[in-house]
């Protein structure tokens, strides 16, 4: 009875625990999952923030390049100059006391210069005269940051002398000049005693009496020599925040993303502001009705971190370029919700398959061995004493057991005895071996720190030493500190052979086979073998051909073959050359497609005698008599390179001839798979730098004295090793003897720039500091650098799994150290770099695509079939488009800026602008007039940008059936009845923006159009576009794909030219902008 209880209790046991532990991962599976969707909400929300910020930097700019200029005006002009022709045109009424600017005569348009209005006369003091020709210098300023930030409404000057200069023009009987704009935000914020250090600012929301819906303004005082003049404004709509707000996609429904300024006015969220808005409404009614009440001390919390209120998830941050904030919530319920859902299936599923295990095992456990092996042990247990006892009844099977225990148990007892005394000897000596195994291992593995920590603090005081961290030292005193410092490597060298030759020993390394570039691979190793090899006379050669295909090995282990045989080379090799050379071979049987690699290392060195060439390879294998005592080594090189051969699958052997040289030849696998070069070939200008730990970080400021590095190891003599390494550097060093005091170092408000950190201390390893540090600070944030005497690759993989950027094993070389030091600096500092320039380059591209014409204007011109395509490339080539109508006639234009990147962008905005105006002003397109001002126009910010940029740029107008073409561009496809013309643009004009006048170079050239005729126009982003055998697509190929389709309608010759170019390219890199424009005659 007591066997079944105590059977019954612990199947009971189990089940419940089995609930337990289930409930229990179900419970923490759920917080892990909550914890992370949490995270990802405020992930995207500081993405958002970014975006918002820098979105609003283009409006501040706008606003301090006019209140630039306008100081920078009323600077250069003190005295006042005769009447300028736009002055000459302000109209004065003096029996209204008021002047204004109705009648703009040419060369002046209404779309060239805002109109000046004013009150009382305009015969006053030069001060006013300087004051007015300075507000009508802006003119440029106001129509350049209205064509840049199309959310803007009005730019305009107020000024304290009763005038405003107001952009667009509009008639002064629609809107002028009146006194009480001195009560308005945008020009008593400016008032000194207001504004006391002249700064930017930004009103309040209000909404647009023009029907323009919710506004703000940001505006910035002008001073003439220390005296207030007035304010330059820009009117800004808030559209663009309600889109950007709206269109954030979040993962949950009701999340709300909204924002609010300085005065908590709502300023933009997705569904409480609209353009139709009549008043502004506050940001305290962006909040749920839950936690509205407390709207004050929400936004009273520490911004940029997620607080929880009454089931509600609240985040806010403060924008740096304008006094806005952007605030989010999101219900703590759809948060559970879909945690607790992606949680509970596995819950649901596994939880009834293992009660139905457990139910099933019991039933037929107890019913066919519990039973029976109960009356099994009560019958032996009978036996045990003598006790005459039947067979009871049991299942089939069972019988035989009872019968045979019956049988033998009385002579089964002696030998029981017997041989229970023989498995606890056995066993002893098991647990001994056991023992004794652990021991070795664990010696092996403390020999790696135990011998790696002094030999540091040697090597490493040593190098020190002799590079002067000191003072300076004798030169006898220099020569046998590099004595110390060789044999201290020479120790670490021999450490290391022990080590990797019982762990092959052991078969305990691992190969990571991948493909390998073969020659890249010898490149390296040859180069920082250059130093060795420079003190003899000998030449090191890389034989391998340019076209061989990639090995299949592991790299580190590849590099160790290939180093150790090469170091022997050198070693007994006085003068003359060593040379590395490699075969594809075919029908080698070890290897699984047959195919391989055979890999020579030869050398004019001393040769081998042939008596040793049969156990060269051998463990401790050396040359005997003088020769081991000049060479010195371990003899283990060779043995471990034959294991790590044959670990890969080849062979190794060796051909030599005393006194002639050796030849050691082993196979290596080729990968099937393709390759990507990772390595880049050291030069040996950059060796000498790797090796002196003197390579440049261009982007790391010049001054490493300003950076900040935190020392972490419990012991005193690594502590003095690396910070003498990082003190020839002039790095500022702050020491810590445990993780703990590094934790505390920190948390008193310590932020270096870099950690150096030990693993093995006491009470906290290097491992959990790094885990706990990276609770906080990312990987780009705070570098940490693991140094430590553990080298196997378990312990790498657990540094770089708990955050770690970069493991170095002990003892430290000092060039290693400080290369990848700067590596890591450089890294954190271009980290911010990046987002900044992502930023832009995705407002650039949206800008791009803002400014091209659409399908529907497109399809509003009779004559002409027209499709356009533009696609920017990731680094914004500069290309653009445009089509208008005017007077009867289509206006085309095609341009390409040269160079990528945004001021070429920014060169094909500004020109596109320009293009708009002029045709808006010049009603009658004559070419030479035309292009010259829009030269002059280009080249003037050209020179101002200091970007030495250019665009080449067509001009083409059409009407009934004629098309007259100006400017040099690619040349120009016509196609007609399916013959293919090209018409050459060299000679029709010269590159926008790279000389002042271009008059002399400009021409036109006409071209009749009948029904069915096709012109093609391009940018050389498709001509030149390469796929990745770096062949180019070609103007002939453009012209076959154009001549195929040419009976097609413009949409379909497009697309066949776009699919045809991405069919040709395939999956490489588009570097250039690719821009088509397709017209067809109907």
């Amino acid at each position: 009875m007591a066997f079944f209880k105590r059977y019954n209790y612990i199947m009971m046991t189990t089940l419940i625990v089995v609930l337990v532990v289930s409930a229990g991962l179900f419970y923490l599976q759920f917080i892990s999952r909550y914890e992370y969707e949490v995270s990802q909400i405020k992930s995207q929300f500081e993405e958002r923030v970014l975006s918002l910020d820098y979105m609003m930097k283009a409006a501040i700019d706008q606003v301090d390049a006019m209140q630039i200029a306008a100081q920078s005006y009323l600077t250069a002009h003190q005295n006042h100059r005769s009447p300028s022709l736009l002055f000459s045109q302000l109209s004065e009424k003096p029996e209204q006391k008021i002047y204004h600017l109705d009648n703009v005569k040419p060369p002046y348009t209404q779309t060239m210069v805002g109109n000046l209005t004013g009150m009382g006369s305009l015969n006053s003091s030069s001060t006013f005269y300087r004051e007015i020709e300075m507000a009508l210098s802006l003119n440029p300023h106001f129509q350049a940051a209205l064509h840049n930030m199309p959310n803007v409404a009005w730019v305009y000057y107020t000024s304290a002398n009763r005038f405003i200069n107001l952009y667009p023009w509009v008639l002064s009987k629609d809107f002028r000049f009146a006194d009480e704009f001195y009560t308005h935000e945008f020009y008593w914020l400016g008032l000194p005693e207001h504004n006391p250090d002249h700064q930017r600012y930004w009103t309040s929301a209000y909404i647009d009496e023009g029907g323009k819906g919710l506004m703000v303004t940001c505006a910035a005082p002008v001073y003439d020599d220390n005296q207030f003049r007035g304010t330059v404004a820009l009117d800004f709509t808030l559209d663009i925040l309600n889109t950007f707000v709206k269109n954030f996609d979040f993962e949950y429904q009701h999340t709300v993303l909204f924002v609010s300024n300085q005065n908590n006015q709502l300023l933009a969220h997705p569904t409480l502001v609209s353009s139709k808005d009549k008043t502004v409404k506050f940001a305290e009614m962006a909040f749920p009705k839950a936690i509205r009440y407390q709207f004050h001390q929400l936004l009273q919390t520490q911004e940029g971190n997620i607080h929880e209120l009454d089931s509600y998830l609240f985040l806010y941050q403060k924008l740096q370029n304008v006094p806005w904030k952007l605030v989010s919530w999101t219900p703590k319920q759809e948060i559970v919700f879909d945690a607790i859902y992606g949680t509970s299936w596995g819950f649901l599923v596994l939880l009834p398959g293992l009660i139905f295990i457990l139910v099933m095992t019991t039933r037929v456990t107890r019913q066919e061995f519990i039973r029976p092996a109960g009356l099994l042990v009560k019958h032996i247990e009978a036996k045990n004493k003598g006790i005459v006892s039947p067979i009871p009844k049991v299942p089939v099977g069972w019988q035989s057991w009872f019968e045979t225990v019956s049988q033998i148990f009385q002579e089964n007892r002696s030998l029981f005895s017997e041989l229970q005394m023989s498995l606890t000897a056995l066993e002893t000596k098991n647990v001994e071996l056991r023992q004794l195994d652990q021991v070795k291992n664990e010696f092996l593995a403390n020999t790696s720190h135990e011998l790696r920590t002094p030999l540091n603090g040697i090597i490493g005081i040593a190098e020190s030493l002799r590079e002067g961290v000191a003072g300076e030292l004798s030169d006898p005193a220099k020569a046998n500190l590099t004595m110390i410092v060789s044999s201290g490597k020479r120790l670490s060298a021999l450490v290391n052979d022990i080590l990797d030759f019982s762990k092959l020993r052991h078969n305990k390394i691992e190969l990571q086979l991948k493909p390998v570039g073969l020659r890249e691979i010898v490149d390296v190793i040859l180069t920082l073998s250059l130093p060795l090899a420079s003190k003899k006379n000998v030449e090191l050669i890389n034989a391998l051909t340019l076209d061989l295909p990639p090995a299949k090995a592991d790299e580190n282990r590849l590099q160790q073959i290939l180093h150790n045989l090469l170091g022997n080379a050198i070693k007994f090799t006085e003068k003359g050359k060593i040379k590395v050379s490699a075969k594809i071979v075919e029908n080698i049987e070890s290897f699984q497609e047959n195919r391989g690699f055979v890999i020579t290392v030869s050398d004019t060195g001393i040769g081998i005698p042939e008596d040793k060439l049969d156990r060269i390879f051998e463990s401790f294998e050396q040359l005997e008599g003088g020769i081991a005592r000049e060479y010195g080594g371990t003899g283990l090189g060779l043995a471990i390179t034959k294991q790590l051969v044959e670990r890969h699958g080849g062979t190794i052997y060796v051909e030599s001839q005393l006194g002639v040289g050796s030849r050691f030849i082993f196979t290596l696998p080729i990968s099937e798979e393709i390759y990507y070069s990772q390595l880049t070939t050291i030069s040996a200008d950059a060796s000498t730098d790797i090796l002196t730990g003197q390579a440049s970080v261009n982007e790391l400021p010049s001054t490493l004295g300003q950076f900040q590095i935190l020392i972490v190891d419990d012991e005193s003599v690594n502590l003095q090793v690396v910070a003498n390494f990082l003190s020839l550097q002039r790095y500022n060093i702050i020491q810590a003897t445990s993780g703990m005091e590094a934790i505390n170092l920190i948390k008193e408000g310590l932020k270096p720039d870099a950690i150096l950190l030990d693993v093995m201390m006491p009470r906290m390893s290097g491992y959990e500091v790094t885990q706990k540090l990276r609770e906080k600070w990312s990987l780009s944030e705070l570098p940490i650098l693991l140094l430590t005497a553990k080298n196997q690759v378990e312990d790498l993989v657990t540094g770089l799994e708990v955050g770690a950027n970069d493991y170095l094993t002990k003892p430290i070389s000092k060039d290693e150290l400080l290369a990848r030091l700067k590596t890591h600096l450089s890294i954190k500092h271009l980290k911010a770099e990046n987002l900044r320039m992502s930023a832009e380059l995705d407002i650039l591209h949206r800008l791009q695509k803002m400014l091209l014409p659409t399908e529907k204007e497109l399809r509003q011109i009779d004559d002409l079939e027209i499709a356009g395509f533009m696609a920017p490339a990731d680094e914004v080539g500069g290309d653009y488009y445009d089509v208008l109508q005017q007077n009867g006639r289509v206006l085309l234009s095609i341009g390409d800026v040269t160079g990528h990147g945004l001021e070429s962008g920014a060169l094909a905005i500004m020109v596109q602008s320009s293009v708009r105006t002029l045709l808006a002003t010049y009603h009658e397109l004559e070419p030479v007039k035309f292009l010259s001002a829009l030269n002059q126009m280009v080249y003037h910010n050209v020179i101002r940008m200091k970007t030495g940029k250019n665009m080449t740029l067509a001009l083409l107008s059409y009407q009934q059936g004629q098309l007259v073409l100006t400017g040099q561009h690619e040349e120009m496809i016509v196609v007609r009845n399916g013959e293919v013309e090209l018409i050459d643009t060299v000679d029709l004009g010269f590159p926008i923006g790279l000389e002042e006048d271009i008059a002399d170079f400009v021409s036109q050239t006409s071209v009749s159009l009948n029904p069915g005729d096709v012109v093609v126009l391009y940018t050389d982003g498709i001509t030149e576009a390469e796929n990745l055998a770096r062949e180019q697509y070609g103007l002939e190929r453009l012209c076959e794909v154009v001549q195929h389709n040419w009976q097609k309608t413009a949409d379909d010759i497009q697309q066949a030219v776009i699919d045809d170019v991405h069919q040709f390219i395939g999956k490489q890199k588009v570097f250039d902008d690719i821009t088509l424009l397709v017209l067809k005659q109907k």
